[in-house]
């Protein structure tokens, strides 16, 4: 269910079907510049079609109170067999929930039953 642009979308930049029509705003950065979104922002961008890999970093904060939630059967459940294929041609066996463990990290107070 990606919006189906010119070059296409990275993979795992789920939920933005419809609005193809909003205006876009192109932000052209230079190397080593870092730039900081609102997760309800709709933000990405297209493939890399360069010979370079682009880094990224994402980081995301929650409670130490926070469980895990089962999408199976929700409208998530796609996006989380798309991260466990991704893990699996990396080599990495682990379910959805068991990926979401391993890349937790506790930053500060109480460790997360993630």
């Amino acid at each position: 269910d990606y919006p189906e642009w010119e070059k296409g979308v990275n993979k795992m930049y789920h939920g933005v079907r419809g609005a193809e029509d909003n205006p876009r705003v192109h932000l052209h950065m230079e190397k080593g510049d870092t730039v900081f979104f609102h997760p309800l922002i709709i933000h990405g961008s297209g493939t890399n079609i360069s010979p370079n890999f682009r880094k990224a970093i994402s980081c995301h904060y929650a409670s130490s109170d926070c469980h895990y939630i089962d999408v199976s059967g929700t409208s998530q459940e796609n996006i989380a067999k798309e991260v466990e294929n991704i893990a699996a041609r990396r080599g990495v066996d682990m379910d959805f929930m068991q990926l979401w463990q391993f890349r937790s990290r506790d930053v500060r107070g109480n460790q997360a039953m993630l």
